[in-house]
């Protein structure tokens, strides 16, 4: 069963924004606690490195408050915020690719100690560009868990329960069989299951 937003949290969303619009600052202390998940999520889907993701994260929240006053609906905060974080994320991305590399490259230190295979950077590439679907093929319930699993994977399983309304005793399980259900996702669309290790 998916989670269904209730006319509560809503609400609860439409006082914070007031209040935090009125310069409040433990509204924007909780705006940031519930949205900073989320907006690492974005930047992990767009495969940033943690620098630029934190840069990421951070100017989104350094837009939302120069621009709250734009906001349309406040309850759709959530939206709007993952739409500043995509556009940041899509400038760290190009000016990236602008960025040439020079001098010797066989310089560059590996943590692996060698250099990738063509085939596995192929794989790479292309699981970059098929896992969002795969993943929007799980239910609303599994992706929220997933997102918060990578977005904050150190964050305690009754932490994680309290946000997905879930039992303690579920989170591993149920994760587990997200991730299998992805792997098997993934098989049938013809990956080598070596690459995905």
């Amino acid at each position: 069963m998916e989670p269904k937003v209730t006319s509560a949290q809503v609400g609860d969303v439409r006082q914070l924004v007031s209040a935090a619009r009125s310069g409040d600052g433990d509204a924007w202390r909780e705006l940031v606690d519930r949205y900073s998940g989320m907006l690492r999520s974005k930047c992990l889907a767009y495969r940033l490195n943690i620098e630029d993701a934190r840069d990421v994260v951070q100017t989104t929240w350094m837009l939302a408050v120069e621009h709250l006053g734009q906001l349309r609906s406040d309850e759709h905060l959530g939206g709007w915020l993952a739409a500043i974080a995509n556009r940041e994320c899509l400038k760290v991305l190009r000016r990236g690719s602008r960025e040439t590399a020079s001098g010797d490259l066989g310089e560059v230190d590996r943590p692996d100690g060698h250099l990738p295979t063509p085939e596995r950077e192929v794989a790479k590439s292309w699981l970059v560009r098929v896992l969002p679907d795969v993943v929007g093929q799980l239910s609303t319930s599994h992706r929220l868990l997933l997102e918060i699993l990578v977005a904050t994977p150190d964050l305690p399983y009754a932490d994680v329960a309290r946000l997905t309304g879930r039992p303690v005793g579920s989170i591993g399980p149920t994760r587990s069989r997200c991730l299998a259900r992805l792997r098997d996702m993934l098989v049938a669309r013809e990956v080598d299951g070596a690459f995905l290790n």
